[in-house]
């Protein structure tokens, strides 16, 4: 599965991190045997999420995915079954890929895994500053 925004650890566990419209610091997870009773599915669609403060989380990075196909560096946007959505503002590297292009300066197409070395650039966030 790809790994893809925020994540940080909390009791021990590792949990995606959003903030909500009212910049609440939530966790989240569509795992139930990580969550307990603290734990909200609001929407009933198997997310469960908690507020958390930010000195409850430790460990907590920006994962961002992307890819290199024949040498050129892609962004992972997505992934489906056996495929990834990459995408490029680089007209060589969307030419070289035959990547649609999708607007002036836009590529983006859905290529087999296989093709895709992935990689992740993880930097450290503070919580606080979310």
């Amino acid at each position: 599965m790809l790994k893809k925004g925020l994540y940080g650890i909390y009791k021990g566990v590792e949990f995606r991190i959003t903030v909500d419209m009212d910049n609440n610091l939530k966790i989240m997870t569509d795992k139930k045997e990580k969550t307990d009773s603290t734990f909200e599915d609001t929407y009933q669609s198997g997310v469960y999420t908690k507020i958390v403060k930010p000195n409850e989380l430790v460990d907590c990075v920006s994962v961002t995915p992307f890819g290199i196909i024949k040498g050129e560096k892609v962004q992972i946007l997505q992934e489906k079954e056996n495929k990834y959505q990459v995408a490029t503002g680089a007209l060589l590297v969307g030419s070289n890929l035959n990547l649609p292009r999708i607007d002036r300066d836009s590529w983006l197409g859905w290529v087999s895994k296989g093709e895709v070395t992935l990689f992740e650039e993880i930097t450290p966030i503070n919580p606080e500053d979310l």
